[in-house]
């Protein structure tokens, strides 16, 4: 997001983590303004703190403010060679993200601490790429190019006899010939989690799942279950809401087979073991 504060996704996953105060109205806020005028979130929320006569409270403007200054700061630091690993545990230190965790996973430290691991492994790998001599620029912005060419590089391997299994914040910047959406149930795709808390989750939701139909080059396929183990019973499931979103003239809809009859089921197995059992 320091590299692209336009990236309305990004945006949305760090800016109340950890807590600063920016809760759901604000966003919806936020939201209601970047869509009138079609313009990004980041210059939505700074438009919102500019203005005069504004909605929000002082308290919340202050908020804002102090996140939108803490990202132009890092933007200034960040975006030139240099250092770059420090950096980013110096900002991990600064926004005290340990903290952040143990407050988050109170009963589960190892979580956190898995969590904490995870972003030694990021420091670490900026680290390694810093003092390889054949990198002549080290700035955040040609170590996110790295990565990116790394991981489009593994995806066009010689080998084609694999799937790339991954989640949709994973397929970010990368594309395939072939993709599959599995699982595309309301309760899922969106979660239900974001339907509960009704905190504009629902509308990062929306933009994840165009960020998952975009992977596409050539083929999409989307399915969905009618029915699902959960709990240890059987519920019934009914299709992401999103589908109705799409265009129809786009979208080709595969209805599923008859179920065969127990009888015929019973002859077509009995057929099958006498062509296979001498």
């Amino acid at each position: 997001m320091i590299a692209n504060p336009d990236d309305d996704i990004n945006l949305l996953r760090i800016i109340n983590t950890p807590r600063r105060g920016i809760g759901r109205k604000t966003i919806e806020e936020i939201s209601a303004i970047a869509t009138a005028r079609k313009c990004s979130l980041w210059t939505s929320m700074n438009a919102l703190v500019a203005a005069g006569d504004t909605p929000i409270s002082e308290k919340t403007r202050i908020d804002l403010e102090m996140f939108i200054n803490f990202v132009t700061e890092r933007r200034a630091t960040m975006l030139s060679g240099k250092d770059l690993s420090n950096k980013v545990k110096k900002m991990v230190d600064e926004i005290d993200y340990w903290s952040y965790l143990v407050q988050e996973y109170q009963k589960n430290e190892k979580a956190a601490r898995y969590k904490f691991l995870n972003i030694d492994s990021l420091i670490n790998s900026i680290s390694t790429w810093e003092k390889d001599p054949d990198n002549f620029k080290k700035s955040l912005y040609d170590y996110l190019n790295r990565i990116t060419l790394i991981s489009r590089d593994d995806s066009e391997e010689e080998d084609k006899g694999k799937v790339n299994l991954m989640t949709i914040h994973a397929s970010k910047g990368l594309e395939f010939p072939v993709v599959f959406i599995i699982g595309c149930e309301d309760g899922i795709i969106p979660h239900a989690r974001s339907m509960e808390e009704n905190d504009g989750n629902v509308e990062e939701e929306r933009r994840l799942f165009y960020v998952a139909i975009t992977r596409a080059r050539d083929k999409l396929f989307i399915s969905s279950c009618q029915r699902r183990r959960k709990m240890g019973g059987v519920v019934e499931c009914t299709p992401s809401p999103f589908l109705d979103e799409i265009p129809e003239a786009l979208v080709e809809y595969h209805e599923p087979k008859e179920p065969v009859e127990t009888a015929d089921a019973l002859d077509i197995l009995a057929k099958m073991k006498a062509k296979f059992i001498m």
